[in-house]
Formats: C-alpha cells, structure tokens, sequence
C-alpha cells in the first residue's frame, strides 16, 4: 500500500505541505518495524531499550495509527471521484484485505512449523505451549476451524488479524469521511467508549477474553491515522502547531517516562472504568496507552526529527523496510519465532541476542532492499515503455 507522510512542519509554520509521497512516514514506520522485531524476540537484552519502556504505548500503536493514515494517503484522494471510481476503490481495498486473510494463515503455517522443527530437533513437545500452539496437538479439526475464523490465535500471530478487520471497514470509512470527518471521528469514538465499557470483544478460542488487540477498540486509533491523512490529503495540513497543546503533550510524555520507568501505575482491580483508564490494559487500548502515542506523533511531526527523517534518503534503511512494511514484517515475524525457540532451548546470554537481533534486522533491511529495486526496475522499464511509445 501507498504511504504518504505526514507534512514537515517546523514549529511555529503553519504552511500546508503539497501532498505527495515522502520518506518521513515510511522512516517511523520503519522504526516501528524494527522495534516490533526486537520485542517480539521475547526476554532478550534489547527489548528493555525499546520504546515501550519508557511510555505509555509501544510499537502496536504507531504500527496502527500509521496504517490508518497510510490508507487515507493512498485511497482518499481517488475515491472522491465518480460512483464508478469509488466502487474500484473499494474493490482494491477488500483485495488487499483478503491478502492479509490469506498471509495471515501462511504466516500461521511457517510459525507452526518454526516450533515443529525445534520439537523435532529437541523431542520437547512443551515448546509449543510457548506460543499457544497446543491445540494443533489436542484438537487440531477444532483448531483448523477457529484458526480460519480468526478467533484462535497463537502467540505474535495477532496483529495480522486485527488488520485485516482494520483495512475490511475501510470502505465504510471513505465513504463516511467523503460526507463528514467529525461526524466520522464521533462514530468511531462513541463505539470506542461503548466497547470499552462494556467490554465487549470478538470470541477466542481457546482462552476466552476475546481477541487481544480488540479491533473495536483499536479501530478508533486507526481511524484517527486514516482522518489525519484524509485531512492532509484535502488540505496539505493535518494538525497544525499550536505552543500550548505542544507543551502540554509534551509534558504528558515525560509524565508518562516517569511513571513507567519509576513502575508508579496502579494496578487495574477489575472495575471496568478503572481497566480503561489503567496502562496496562492494551486489549482494550486503554485511554493513557492512546493519548501517549498521539502525544508522541505530534511532538515528533512538530519538532527536527520530523526534519531530520524527511530529509533521508529514500533509499534509507529504515524507509525502505516502511515502505514494503507488509513482507518485512512478516520476514521479522518469523525470524523472532525462531529466535524464540532457540533462546528456549539454551541459547541466551546477551551476546547471543545482540548478535541475533543485528542479523535478523539485517535480514529485514535486505528484503526490503530487493523489494526497492524490484520496484524501481519496474518503474524504469514503464517509463521507457511510454517513451518508446510516444516516439514516431
């Protein structure tokens, strides 16, 4: 999918930004891949240096919000053209969502046969409580069943289906924010508000509780994303600097350093407003984990190091793995089950991590780069095409 980033904006400007593709939004997203990876290889030493360490939210939010304002970016524009056009859209976006159906279920095949192959190799049939893949072995009919209904799964094999549920309304979602933004955003919020309250979830199997990343209650971040990128679309502007809201998020940040480094937050007591309002709870995208990852992206948009990562290159590490963000996670989804494993089975120790962790980024980054190229050899094979073309 087409991304866009956000408008470089230095603090004080106001002057919209032309919309058009940049390297900033594919750099954080980039970096959101990235720390995902890292914390996906669960217990190794470079997960207490990811950002979830020292606010409110992590890596899932900006991976979402980012989403949502990527798909505003590439669809938007178009489908407020003719009825005809819209229903092409919408056509395109129910595709891409049935991709990420069908690689989610690929992704569940080669995660399984990660932990088959480390049971083989060790005889430990235990490894695959790890990742919950046990109903494979006690009730794989029931298991194959709720694994292609969604409501069964495995551990790290849960925010493809979010996304999947996430790009499916997104239909719904232009064609609401075609006729009212506001009256979009008060849709989403009420329902976020009203899930959350009454904690209601899609069905699990085979724990109940739900899905863990709710997508009734994380499609109001992703919605967020999506009217910020409509909005840019519309007018070269998404939120535009105002001194007092930009102290004011940014003292919440360090409030939020301070509470999560020094461990302050109170524990949820099962009262359900008390659970909303508690950092922990990220099923239900609690409102703290939500205002910090806003807060984040409007101190970071609105001071240099939006600068700075609109001015890299495009073929930048990191803007090259936000760009193809899909294949790369799905390369460092798998990479991180096998580090599991191995770290299950008597390889830790801080060097073995570090080591791990450089060559599975590396792997990511090299992915992304053919990726690029691919890319680019495409695009210079179309341009010469049309210029023969229009040649007599």
């Amino acid at each position: 999918m087409a991304a866009t980033a956000p408008p470089v904006a230095t603090r004080g400007s106001q002057a919209p930004a032309t919309p058009g593709r940049d390297t900033a939004l594919d750099f954080w997203r980039g970096f959101a891949l990235v720390s995902i990876f890292i914390n996906h290889v669960s217990g190794n030493v470079l997960e207490n240096w990811t950002h979830k360490n020292f606010g409110f939210s992590d890596a899932a939010e900006l991976f979402v919000l980012f989403a949502g304002y990527a798909a505003a970016c590439a669809y938007s524009r178009r489908y407020e053209g003719p009825t005809e056009e819209r229903f092409n859209v919408s056509l395109k976006v129910m595709s891409r969502a049935a991709g990420l159906y069908t690689t989610h279920l690929a992704m569940l095949v080669l995660g399984s046969a990660v932990f088959a192959w480390a049971v083989l190799r060790t005889g430990d049939a235990g490894l695959f409580n790890v990742v919950a893949l046990d109903p494979f072995l006690l009730d794989p009919i029931q298991a194959l069943v709720k694994a292609a209904t969604l409501s069964y799964q495995p551990g790290y094999l849960n925010i493809l289906p979010l996304y999947f549920v996430l790009i499916g309304i997104l239909p719904l979602l232009l064609w609401m924010s075609s006729r009212s933004l506001s009256a979009t955003l008060a849709v989403s919020a009420a329902l976020y508000t009203a899930v959350g309250l009454a904690r209601i979830n899609l069905p699990s199997y085979p724990m109940e509780g739900g899905w863990f990343f709710n997508p009734l209650s994380w499609q109001f971040l992703f919605t967020i994303g999506f009217l910020l990128g409509v909005k840019r679309e519309r007018t070269g502007i998404t939120v535009p600097f105002r001194r007092g809201p930009w102290l004011l998020a940014l003292g919440f940040l360090m409030l939020s350093f301070v509470v999560t480094v020094f461990q302050l937050a109170p524990e949820a007591e099962g009262v359900v407003l008390r659970d909303m309002l508690m950092v922990p709870e990220k099923q239900y995208l609690s409102v703290p984990r939500l205002l910090h990852v806003l807060a984040l992206a409007y101190v970071v948009v609105h001071s240099p190091l939006q600068l700075w990562a609109a001015s890299r290159p495009p073929t930048n590490a990191l803007a090259m793995m936000g760009r193809h963000s899909l294949p790369v996670f799905c390369t460092g989804l798998v990479i991180s089950m096998l580090g599991v494993t191995l770290r299950q089975t008597g390889h830790d120790g801080a060097g073995f991590d570090i080591v791990y962790v450089a060559l599975g980024i590396t792997v990511q980054i090299l992915v992304a780069w053919l990726l690029t190229m691919t890319e680019r050899r495409r695009e210079r094979s179309a341009t010469r095409a049309s210029t023969a073309a229009l040649r007599p």
